[in-house]
């Protein structure tokens, strides 16, 4: 069950009220009253220790007088019942087995008043003893007070309890409505802006502000709201340039790393190099490379390569192939990872051979020019551990004999020719008309199965029939 503010104004108000006035109505007077017996008490045993002195004195110097003289010191008291002077006597029980006390009231005052020498304080009468010894007797003073005054005294104590009761009880009341009037409505208010700005509302503000604390505190929220909406504005605008930064970053890193060895990164501040059983590699470099940068300028000759690698890219972004890495003139991409697939081979020999077609294309348009580039290519395919290293300037790269054979064939071919190994060949057999090219010896790897890939299967069909064709027509 929900209780509203005003609701638990009342009854924290009330519950106050209750507790404060059951103070004074109950546990005041009875505070009250236990004091004032508990000081009457102890004024009857001083009357009564008094008295048994003077008794004792008087009984001690055999002076009979003294003892009327010690009794009547509380005589005259208008509080008291009877003063009774007890005799204690030791005697022997019925059967003369133990001694026992014997108490006789030996006189009293008044003497009209039957005392017990055993008698005990009870609602009318506070009854004090006070023993003493001497040569001539043993015995106490017996001392009852009449308990009038105190009851008096009590009546009086819850009269004035129960009258300022009701007045706190009234009081307490109207402060509740003041504080439910007062408080609560100011603080719903704030309550109720508070919840729409933590739905999103930013534009809520606390009007009705009282002059005291609640007012200081709707003038905090006031600025609090201000501050929010400025910060949100601020946060809104960074977030925009943040996404757009990570943007560029993610773009950048994927410009530099594969998708998943870049997510790996992120995710965990390493990558771990991973292992690919069938990859086909190519190496792709020009031709006298030396002489061509010693007629062009450097900015001449880097826009140039920029061209090449940049149609490199476009050619082989269309087969699902990896760029590995750029050496001076020499362009490294890779098929089958980061994702293994089956047409790797297959990929990256079309891919050669639209390096190839774009080059020719190239020096075609520059006909008239003496600079002119011509591209080696070699292919190889086999395994291969793909990763990254280091802790700056990452980079993606691949390792293994296959890539040095790759390396091996492009050195060992042509120029405008694509060499391939045995390897690669039984790959793509099927797809591309090749010339085998023989045991060639390859640097440090002896002698290698080469082939040179001429075009596809397809394209080779029609390009026989063609010119089978023109040579009928010409006979």
């Amino acid at each position: 069950m929900r209780i509203s503010l005003k609701a638990k104004i009342w009854v924290t108000v009330l519950v106050i009220v209750m507790m404060f006035a059951f103070f004074i109505l109950y546990y005041f007077p009875a505070q009250q009253e236990r004091h004032l017996l508990t000081n009457y008490n102890k004024e009857v045993q001083n009357l009564a220790n008094t008295v048994a002195l003077g008794v004792k004195i008087a009984l001690t110097e055999q002076n009979f007088e003294g003892v009327q003289t010690a009794v009547d010191y509380v005589k005259d008291d208008p509080h008291l019942s009877f003063v009774s002077l007890i005799q204690i006597d030791t005697t022997w029980n019925a059967t003369h087995t133990v001694f026992q006390l014997q108490k006789t009231v030996f006189k009293t005052f008044p003497e009209n008043v039957q005392v017990s020498p055993n008698a005990q304080s009870n609602d009318s009468v506070v009854v004090k003893n006070a023993p003493f010894e001497s040569p001539v007797m043993n015995g106490q003073i017996m001392l009852g007070f009449t308990t009038r005054e105190i009851i008096q005294n009590k009546k009086q104590i819850r009269t004035t309890s129960l009258l300022v009761s009701v007045m706190v009880f009234i009081i307490g009341i109207l402060i509740g409505f003041w504080l439910a009037r007062n408080i609560s409505v100011p603080v719903l208010a704030l309550r109720d802006a508070a919840n729409k700005v933590g739905e999103g509302d930013l534009t809520q503000r606390v009007t009705k502000i009282p002059r005291d604390e609640i007012g200081e505190l709707g003038l905090a929220f006031n600025k609090m709201v201000d501050d929010l909406s400025k910060a949100q504005k601020q946060v809104s605008e960074r977030s925009r340039e943040l996404l757009i930064e990570k943007k560029k970053t993610d773009e950048l890193l994927l410009n530099i790393l594969p998708a998943d060895t870049a997510e790996e990164l992120k995710a965990t501040g390493i990558a771990k190099a991973k292992n690919y059983q069938s990859v086909t590699v190519l190496f792709a470099d020009f031709k006298g490379f030396t002489t061509l940068s010693e007629k062009l300028d450097p900015e001449q000759l880097v826009a140039e390569l920029n061209y090449f690698f940049s149609a490199f890219d476009t050619i082989i972004q269309k087969y699902n192939i990896e760029k590995i890495k750029t050496i001076g003139d020499a362009y490294m991409c890779a098929g089958g990872l980061p994702t293994a697939n089956n047409s790797h081979a297959e990929d990256i020999v079309k891919a050669a051979i639209e390096m190839r077609e774009f080059i020719n294309d190239h020096n075609q348009d520059r006909v008239r020019s003496d600079i002119s580039f011509e591209i080696r290519i070699g292919v190889n395919t086999g395994p291969v551990v793909a990763g990254i290293v280091g802790l700056r300037k990452f980079a993606y790269d691949i390792w293994g004999d296959t890539v040095n054979i790759a390396s091996r064939m492009e050195t060992c071919s042509e120029p405008g020719k694509i060499n391939i190994s045995g390897a690669t060949y039984e790959l793509i057999k099927q797809q591309f008309h090749c010339t085998y090219r023989g045991k060639i010896n390859a640097k440090n790897k002896g002698e290698i199965d080469m082939y040179f890939v001429n075009n596809t299967i397809e394209e080779y069909v029609t390009y026989s029939s063609e010119e089978s064709f023109s040579k009928k027509s010409a006979i």
